[in-house]
């Protein structure tokens, strides 16, 4: 009898294992079942141990590291979790700052991040995943992405570097036209004719030629370019504006990435940025993925937008005030009652909608651009298309990830993205956001929590896709995911191999939300 009793500890512990649940939960069931050694197990006593594991409270914990989870912690206690903090106990939810955090044991276990997020949410795996797609995209795609995306370079790359000293010098000559021919580039005429002596030189030694060969400049972009020839230079890692200048000179440019041991990335600055009332604003537009094979991708139907506190000029580009719109950079601008600043520095969606239907915004809008009539579907796409750029082989099916996409408007109402976070700040720092994350936050649980039922075929084990999802009305859409709109359902692709969630530990630089 003794026998029996232990191999239904064995079996329940292994449930216990796939189910994330904790080493208490086995302790309590090894004590209760040795008190029945003695007498043999009925199939009521397994039928009451399997109900005390359905009854169990489920674990929820959140590695808090300079930021709020108050939303996320509220959220998870009225749907009847309770919170750990004991480091060696498991849980069925976690949210933390990166996947090395997280310490997943098994895949039901349920996580704010998929492995490989640093793929998108660093500022050079953003870059090298957006030119990766343009590189290998159709004649349609890289007009698209060209369209979202101001051209990036890794300076860390040397290949990547030296591309963007010829792009910069390209656009300080004024005298390249935007020719295909820059990307790939191989003609050694066309480098020759249009750059300075000090960038190429005339007797290249054959290694410098094959470099040559393998750099891509990026076409032109007339819709941002403007005609100083700016960039702005960011930290890969940080945040909140943190390390981020902007220069015209291209020395300057250069020593400031040189110092330090941060990896920086160089984007083409919007030089001439649509404006409210002549102040520079960007777009926060919160996006969840749900899986990433097959891609589902969800968009939070409101959105909110930031300004900066001074009006919007090149000439100073040393004035943070003018060009960071982040909040955390805005917060400690000291309002002079002279200078115009919008309530908090922050507009909610309808505020925006109502000032784009209004006299003022109609006569800064000559083309009479609104939300729901373009500029909606133009989000949508930057969305979809951006997040095609992310490897499909971090996914895990507990995982999914919550991002913040910083969006700004050209002078001609395009959509343009900045960078990308997967921690986006959820600090309840202004009344716009108290009700906007509020909301975002308690709808993300719906979709990854109170319906999982839904995302997996119980007939069917090896049906991965997610196509119910496309047959949805609008009604049952708000029922099972809230505020978060589909956008995108892909299709499963079994030839994917997908990393390992025992992804070895690197040393992670934690920094701050975005």
């Amino acid at each position: 009898m003794k026998l029996v009793a232990l191999l239904i500890i064995c079996v329940l512990f292994i449930c216990n294992l796939i189910n994330g649940s904790t080493n208490e939960d086995v302790e309590t069931l090894s004590k209760n079942t040795d008190k029945q050694l003695d007498s043999p197990p009925t199939s009521i006593d397994i039928e009451k141990i399997k109900e005390s594991i359905r009854n169990r409270k489920k674990i929820f914990k959140i590695d808090q590291i300079s930021s709020n989870h108050t939303l996320i912690r509220e959220a998870l206690i009225q749907r009847g979790y309770v919170e750990s903090k004991a480091i060696a106990k498991g849980f069925n939810i976690k949210w933390s700052w990166c996947w090395e955090m997280l310490g997943v044991k098994n895949k039901d276990q349920i996580v704010n991040h998929f492995i490989n997020h640093d793929e998108i949410g660093s500022k050079s795996g953003l870059t090298k995943n957006m030119n990766k797609l343009y590189q290998n995209g159709d004649k349609e795609l890289k007009e698209e992405i060209s369209n979202i995306f101001p051209r990036s370079y890794i300076l860390s790359e040397p290949l990547e570097k030296k591309a963007f000293i010829k792009d910069f010098n390209r656009m300080k000559n004024n005298n390249i036209k935007n020719d295909e021919k820059l990307v790939g580039i191989s003609n050694d005429q066309l480098l020759n004719n249009h750059y300075s002596d000090n960038i190429i030189s005339t007797k290249m030694e054959k290694k410098e030629k094959k470099e040559d060969e393998e750099l891509i400049i990026y076409p032109t972009q007339n819709h941002i370019d403007g005609n100083k020839n700016i960039w702005i230079c960011k930290p890969s890692a940080n945040a909140r504006g943190v390390g981020i200048r902007i220069f015209d000179d291209l020395n300057l440019l250069l020593e400031y990435a040189a110092q330090g041991n941060d990896e920086f990335i160089v984007q083409k600055y919007i030089e001439s940025p649509y404006t409210i009332e002549n102040t520079k604003f960007d777009i926060r537009q919160f996006v969840l993925v749900k899986s990433l094979n097959p891609l589902v991708i969800f968009k939070f139907r409101e959105c909110y937008l930031r300004f900066c506190s001074i009006e919007y000029s090149n000439d100073d580009l040393n004035d943070r005030f003018v060009h960071l719109s982040n909040y955390q950079v805005q917060k400690d601008f000291s309002k002079d009652k002279n200078k115009w600043s919008k309530v908090s520095n922050q507009w909610s969606l309808s505020q925006f909608k109502e000032y784009l239907s209004s006299s003022s915004g109609k006569e800064n809008n000559k083309n009479n651009i609104q939300w729901e009539n373009g500029l909606n579907e133009k989000v949508k796409k930057l969305i979809i298309t951006t997040i095609k750029s992310w490897p499909r082989n971090g996914h895990n099916k507990g995982s999914f990830e919550l991002l913040g996409f910083d969006i700004l408007l050209n002078d001609q109402m395009e959509p343009m993205l900045l960078e990308v976070n997967t921690n986006p700040g959820l600090h309840l720092l202004t009344d716009n956001v108290k009700i906007h994350h509020k909301i975002a936050v308690d709808d993300l649980f719906k979709v990854v929590l109170d319906n999982q039922d839904l995302w997996y075929n119980q007939n069917n084990q090896n049906d991965h896709n997610q196509n119910w999802i496309k047959n949805l009305t609008l009604d049952q859409q708000i029922q099972y995911f809230g505020q978060w709109e589909p956008i995108y359902v892909g299709e499963f692709d079994k030839s994917i191999e997908h990393l390992s969630i025992s992804k070895p530990k690197t040393l992670v630089n934690i920094g701050k939300q975005n």
